[in-house]
């Protein structure tokens, strides 16, 4: 089961890699994707509600000052971890501000799911670019990172690939992945491996991502396709 620290932590991650791969970029890119004007609708209304999340799910509660304490933690650890090959960590040092800056512009909803899995989706008040997201995945599809936390020395690998985005989003400034993560730490000789889907898409001057991850083989790709979908569709449609 994916419990709500970990749930905090798919969040900050999700966000600092959308943001992160937009860093440095002073374009404004709202004008290149979308010939619709920015919705009037506010984004706290955006995110998909509670009904529109797949069947089966329940609302997970991500407390703002919770989040920023989960930045705080990442940023850390990630500050101080080496990467391999190394210049696939060279992002990390701007990680805690650029992930607060995102979190500040941002609503979000989660929900859990069936056998542990973690929705997650937020919307945020500016674009990235996706571009620079997949060159960088292409680049560090294949990393391995060594970090301490919590006085224990971690070793994880993680294997980023392109996943097809839902027909529904075919012709749509979007992208997607698979993301597997593999975690041992220095204190037991059971590794832990995570399973996730991702998608990002920009539209009407606004990112839209959402991740669904699980520990296990549970993780199911219609429902990652559906929430996808729904999450574009909602900003696509709003007023």
């Amino acid at each position: 089961m994916i419990d709500l620290r970990n749930a905090r932590w798919a969040v900050a991650m999700a966000a600092g890699a959308v943001l992160v791969a937009g860093c440095g970029s002073s374009k404004d890119h709202s004008s290149d994707h979308s010939n619709s004007a920015a919705p009037t609708t506010p984004r706290d209304q955006l995110v998909l509600s509670q009904e529109e999340f797949p069947a089966g799910t329940k609302k997970l509660d991500l407390p703002p000052e919770q989040l920023q304490s989960t930045v705080g933690d990442l940023t850390a650890t990630q500050q101080n971890a080496t990467f391999t090959p190394a210049e696939c960590g060279s992002t990390q040092q701007d990680l805690g501000a650029a992930t607060k800056e995102l979190l500040a512009q941002s609503s979000i909803s989660a929900a859990t799911g069936k056998s542990g899995q973690i929705f997650v989706e937020f919307v945020s008040g500016r674009t990235g670019d996706l571009q620079r997201i997949a060159e960088g995945n292409k680049r560090c599809g294949s990393v391995e990172v060594v970090a301490t936390y919590d006085g224990h020395q971690v070793t994880a690998s993680e294997r980023v690939t392109d996943q097809a985005v839902p027909q529904e989003l075919k012709g749509a400034n979007a992208i997607a992945y698979h993301a597997t993560s593999t975690a041992k730490t220095d204190a037991s000789d059971k590794p832990l491996t995570q399973n996730a889907y991702l998608g990002y898409a920009e539209v009407r001057g606004v990112t839209v991502a959402v991740r669904v991850a699980a520990l296990d083989d549970s993780l199911d790709q219609a429902a990652f396709d559906q929430f996808f979908v729904a999450a574009v569709q909602k900003v696509l449609k709003a007023a």
